[in-house]
């Protein structure tokens, strides 16, 4: 405890800051220092003056905080000494008993020590082990490492002695690596052992490993081990504990502003009103004074420039300790998870919570920092030495929010191409190897600014709060940012590689097929008990959050495949490559039920999103249709002439195919009356009293919808009107017996040899990229023949 500063009471504070000042810009995550777009929200009176005044105190308080803590720094070394050897131990070796168990409890109980005596104790811990690592290094320069470039070996983690309570490694359990990889360690070591367990022999390691280093000594890479345990228990916790502090000044000010404006436009005449606005306006007031000398004290003593360098460090540490780790190829497995979470957790605190008073640029070695931690995620988000599902999720997700900034997605692009080809190439996998739902916000990210429609930060009837789904917060809503240089890797890839294209896309329309039918059917769900004529009508939020999440997965799916359609048509329209009229007839018998089902007047989609239904607030027409109206001007008016013809024919041959989709885009809604409903009211999901949206949907409404996309629709409508006056649909005339018996959609034109089962080419080319057996029987297919006149069609499927 004696380590802990505890803060000031309000009266200590008060005296300190008897003036106060709060920021009132507002600042893009992204835009640490685009000064230019900041924006004043409210100036009080004498600001620069407030502000002068303001720094000064905090300046002074700062001055006497590292006082006192230069002096628990000293205790500190006391403690740690190692030349003081007194009855076989000496004072560091008995200190390293007690932190261990200090940990431990940290990590198993937390309320025993609390989080703002484990943070302070965190950073003297940093400053006293840097002064160690260095007075040591210098006994061996040529061996040893500065404490700036310090490490953890590899070897130190694959010890039995590591005692990392119930803390998982990367590979799994230890008793599980040393069965699969005990005799590895022992080539990385260089050791033989006898059969009963004995070594043997001791020579030179295996080459196939690199050479174990020793960065320092045992007690010190003890305690820095110690260190990285204690900000992954406890110590990152009290700092984002800390910033939640920021986040409610900025409500308070907030509110404190809107009270003004009230109060500006309220009429002289409403005295209650204004006496309640002016009540509001001195108790925001009162809080946001409050907090901010709150404040003074969290920028002075938490958020200090010495602790941000104490965390960077720990980044610049963990950073290194996994590089070098990757290297011994499975052994890496013996990591702990913690190291890979203390990269993300350090990463975060410095971009985000150390933000206001400390921007992470201004660290001097930023680059270095921002260039090894986009290495990080390219390298392990997909790695399978991983097993643990949260450690590798939480690289997954930091990886997505990292190219939804446009700084950091620069930096990803100036990584080696060979790692850029790598990171889009685990991308493209297909879905059952890798967690799709968020890898698949990244193809979104790279894309984001080029599709139709697709240059918004947030949806165009929504504004930037908490109540829009989105899965990282305010990284999706920064500014589109698309990245050229990685649609162009995406490009050779899919190009040059047929059966990675194939299956890519593949399972990407299977699980936009799965999202879409999960929506419509929990969307049923909802239009059922909105219907009811009770008053009162109960939809659970997490029924809501589960409906409006599908429907966000299915938008981005569908933007990824407009984004391979737009940078690789061929792979749909070049019937020379494998399954490319398969993959293109699934996608048009795609586009036209979602179509179906979104622009149909009065129907179930239309019915459920004219109400103001909190949770469902980005189910709309929109997203939905812009990136349809994207794939299908790129398939129809951008393709050349025999593409086009391809297209076209398997749109119009589609049974679920309506021109009126298309119309509806530009507003054209048929004949039928608005449809009046009942309020419904909901305890979970509110409807608002204002009843119906009257508006109707149309392109030509939102100026996210840009002149030249408006003209491309008009231009679609009228190429597909003067085709369809031309066309003859072939099947129009099936009979029953004669539909394929899976899909319904199309006529029986091939069979199965040797079992003579029949379908449509379409959905035997289907089940052939899967299995090669029968539907019906699952008798192994040795060819397939067409039913109409013609020439035996050999299996051709293992090309695909």
């Amino acid at each position: 405890m004696f380590l802990h500063i505890k803060s000031l009471d309000d009266e200590g504070l008060q005296a300190l800051t008897p003036t106060v000042w709060w920021d009132m810009s507002s600042q893009d995550d992204d835009d640490d220092d685009d000064d230019d777009e900041k924006t004043q929200t409210f100036i009080p009176e004498d600001d620069a003056e407030n502000k002068e005044k303001y720094m000064r105190s905090c300046e002074e308080l700062r001055m006497k905080i590292e006082e006192i803590e230069h002096i628990q720094v000293i205790i500190l070394k006391v403690l740690l000494n190692h030349r003081d050897l007194y009855n076989g131990k000496t004072s560091r070796q008995m200190f390293l008993e007690k932190f261990r168990k200090y940990i431990k409890d940290t990590k198993l109980t937390l309320n025993i020590w609390p989080l703002p005596v484990t943070l302070c104790f965190f950073h003297r811990m940093v400053q006293v082990l840097r002064y160690y690592w260095d007075d040591f290094q210098k006994e061996d320069p040529d061996r040893f490492v500065l404490s700036s470039d310090a490490y953890m070996p590899i070897q130190e983690f694959w010890l039995d002695t590591r005692d990392y309570f119930d803390l998982q490694r990367c590979g799994g359990s230890m008793g599980h690596l040393n069965r699969i990889l005990g005799s590895e360690v022992n080539k990385a070591q260089g050791l033989e052992l006898s059969e009963g367990g004995q070594i043997k022999s001791v020579s030179t390691p295996e080459t196939e490993y690199p050479k174990p280093e020793m960065p320092s000594g045992n007690t010190l890479m003890e305690i820095l081990d110690g260190i990285m345990l204690l900000y992954y228990t406890a110590a990152h916790k009290q700092l984002g504990k800390m910033n939640v502090l920021k986040e409610h000044i900025q409500d308070y000010v907030q509110s404190y502003t809107d009270t003004l404006k009230k109060l500006e436009t309220c009429p002289i005449e409403m005295t209650d009103v204004r006496d309640e606005l002016v009540r509001a306006k001195y108790v925001f007031l009162e809080k946001i004074t409050e907090l901010a000398r709150q404040l003074c004290w969290v920028r002075t003593v938490t958020y200090s420039k010495q602790k941000q360098l104490d965390v960077a460090w720990l980044l610049k540490v963990a950073l290194k300790t996994v590089r070098k780790a990757a290297e011994y190829k499975l052994l890496f497995q013996y990591m702990p998870e913690f190291y890979l979470d203390i990269v993300v957790y350090s990463y975060n605190a410095l971009k985000n919570f150390f933000h206001s008073s400390h921007p992470f640029q201004s660290l001097p070695d930023y680059d270095d920092l921002m260039k090894g931690f986009a290495a990080f995620l390219v390298c392990h988000f997909a790695d399978s030495r991983i097993v643990i599902a949260d450690s590798r999720d939480n690289i997954i997700q930091a990886l997505a929010c990292f190219t939804c900034y446009e700084k950091s997605l620069k930096v990803l692009e100036s990584l080696p191409l060979e790692m850029n080809k790598m990171m889009l190439k685990a991308l493209v996998a297909p879905y059952e190897s890798r967690s799709w739902a968020q890898t698949n916000w990244i193809l979104v990210r790279i894309w984001k600014g080029c599709g139709f429609g697709f240059r918004y930060t947030h949806l165009p009837h929504l504004v930037p709060s908490k109540v829009q789904l989105t899965e990282f917060g305010s990284a999706s809503l920064q500014k589109p940012c698309p990245s050229i240089k990685f649609q162009g890797i995406l490009v050779d890839i899919l190009n040059s590689e047929a059966d990675v294209a194939t299956r890519f896309l593949d399972t990407l329309l299977q699980q936009l097929n799965w999202s879409f039918s999960e929506f419509i059917s929990m969307l049923q769900d909802i239009q059922t008990l909105m219907s009811r004529t009770e008053r009162r009508v109960l939809i659970e939020s997490r029924q809501l959050k589960i409906c409006g999440t599908c429907f966000e997965i299915s938008i981005c799916l569908f933007r990824v495949v407009e984004m391979v359609v737009s940078i690789a048509t061929k792979i749909f329209t070049d019937w020379t490559r494998p399954s490319a009229e398969l993959l293109l007839t699934r996608l048009i018998q795609l586009i036209c039920l979602v179509m179906n089902r979104i622009t149909q007047k009065n129907g179930m989609f239309d019915t459920v999103v004219s109400y103001y239904i909190t949770g469902l607030e980005s189910v709309t027409h929109y997203p939905m249709l812009s990136v349809i109206a994207g794939i299908l001007i790129t398939l129809l008016l951008n393709a050349d002439t025999e593409s086009q013809s391809k297209v076209t024919k398997i749109l119009l041959s589609d049974h679920g195919f309506q021109l009126s989709g298309l119309e509806f885009l530009l507003g054209h809604h048929g004949n039928s009356e608005t449809t009046t409903a009942t309020t419904t009211t909901l305890d979970v999901a509110a409807v608002s009293t204002k009843g119906i949206k009257e508006k109707q949907f149309n392109f030509r409404n939102y100026d996210e919808v840009s002149t030249e996309e408006i003209t491309n629709v008009e231009r679609l409508i009228s190429y597909i009107k003067g085709k369809q006056t031309a066309f003859v649909r072939q099947d129009s005339e099936i009979q029953e017996d004669d539909l394929c018996q899976i899909c319904y959609a199309h006529r029986q034109t091939s069979k199965f040899i040797p079992c003579g089962h029949t379908s449509c080419r379409s959905c035997i080319n289907h089940q052939m990229l899967i299995k090669k057996e029968c539907f019906f029987c699952k008798t192994i297919i040795t060819c397939i023949e067409d039913i109409q006149p013609g020439s035996k069609l050999q299996d051709d499927s293992s090309k695909s």
